[in-house]
């Protein structure tokens, strides 16, 4: 177990972000190989009723999606379904892009595949029996039609390469995307549908999105995206209806931070339930463009440092949230956290994160 000291710190650093309104809710998990070592849970869950957050709130996960997208795509590999060489257009021939893009350079965010501003690719849970989610990133690909670089010849974050692998999940499995993250992901992990999915499961159990009036974001945000999605404001803040993310593999996921620490959990297994070493290996793996040059990402992590330690990670942020997730091998702990107040930048969220687990290291 961590020192109490350790503890005492951690616990004072996040009851101080919530009393300094810096977030109005966040859960903080640190796990080893045998499970969690530290759990909080401070704030609220939304800034008009001061429901406090608890170990059950669930919370968008935003771009930390898209690591567990990667998981998915690298079970079908692991059970010989997929060939990370195949091509996009192998799966999902209807994309406009004239390349052969490759499913490792998706992954590994070298595809060139453009990416958008995703602001409006949102609709409101209450419409989401309605959602056409197929025509809606047909169209997003009809305007995005033209490629930014030669497949391979350099890394470019993208949110719609991740949209493009929901696709092909959907079409190696024969399952819509949160079906097999469901069954392939989810369930082995021990993962129960109240604590992670695609769907917000308990209304009263999920976390309002928020959004700082006194700030840009406060002031440009509202301008660039549908009225409907936002609810009245309270203490400071705009808030959110509850929403979904229009494609659910590159910021879909709902669910708690222990939820999340689950699947981290695995990660620090040497035996790994999701797959085996050698495919677990190759997830960390270090990748390189056409060039030779290596590059910030692996086949689904960022690649970073805290005090001289290594770290793999993602962090997530959109419209009323933010969150990250680390794994740092050498000391065989994992973190991850989630907060219910709209985050666009890396930058604060990777101070946040290092302020919080340079704590346990």
């Amino acid at each position: 177990m961590m020192s109490s000291t350790r503890e005492r710190q951690a616990e004072s650093c996040l009851v101080q972000l919530a009393q300094r309104g810096d977030v109005p809710g966040i859960q903080y998990v640190v796990v080893g190989p045998a499970g969690v070592e530290f759990e909080s849970c401070c704030g609220t869950t939304d800034v008009y009723s001061g429901q406090p957050v608890i170990s059950s709130t669930t919370f968008m996960a935003s771009s930390v999606t898209k690591t567990l997208t990667a998981a998915g795509v690298l079970r079908l590999k692991d059970r010989g379904l997929l060939d990370l060489n195949s091509s996009l257009g192998t799966f999902y021939p209807s994309h406009p892009y004239n390349a052969d893009i490759r499913i490792d350079q998706l992954l590994n965010q070298t595809s060139g595949v453009p990416n958008p501003m995703p602001l409006r690719w949102l609709h409101l849970a209450e419409d989401h029996d309605d959602y056409d989610e197929d025509e809606a990133l047909k169209g997003i690909l009809a305007q995005h039609a033209k490629l930014r670089f030669t497949p391979g010849s350099k890394y470019a974050y993208s949110n719609l390469a991740y949209w493009l692998l929901g696709k092909i999940i959907e079409q190696v499995s024969g399952l819509s995307y949160a079906d097999y993250m469901r069954t392939s992901i989810l369930d082995p992990l021990g993962i129960s549908s109240d604590e992670m999915g695609c769907v917000i499961k308990k209304s009263d159990q999920h976390a309002c999105g928020h959004l700082k009036l006194r700030s840009v974001l406060g002031l440009l945000m509202p301008l660039m995206m549908s009225k409907e999605v936002f609810a009245q404001t309270a203490a400071g803040r705009r808030r959110f209806q509850p929403v979904y993310m229009n494609g659910p593999a590159y910021g879909g996921l709902i669910g708690t931070a222990r939820a999340f620490s689950k699947f981290l959990q695995d990660q620090l297994r040497s035996d790994p339930v999701l797959f085996s070493g050698e495919t677990k290996d190759l997830f960390f793996s270090e990748q390189k463009d056409s060039s030779g040059r290596r590059i910030e990402t692996t086949l689904g992590w960022h690649r970073g440092e805290l005090s001289g330690i290594e770290y793999y990670g993602k962090p997530g942020g959109g419209p009323g949230f933010q969150s990250n997730i680390r794994v740092y091998p050498k000391k065989a702990i994992a973190t991850v956290w989630l907060a219910n107040e709209t985050g666009a930048s890396e930058g604060p969220i990777h101070a946040l994160t290092d302020s919080l687990d340079r704590h346990f290291l």
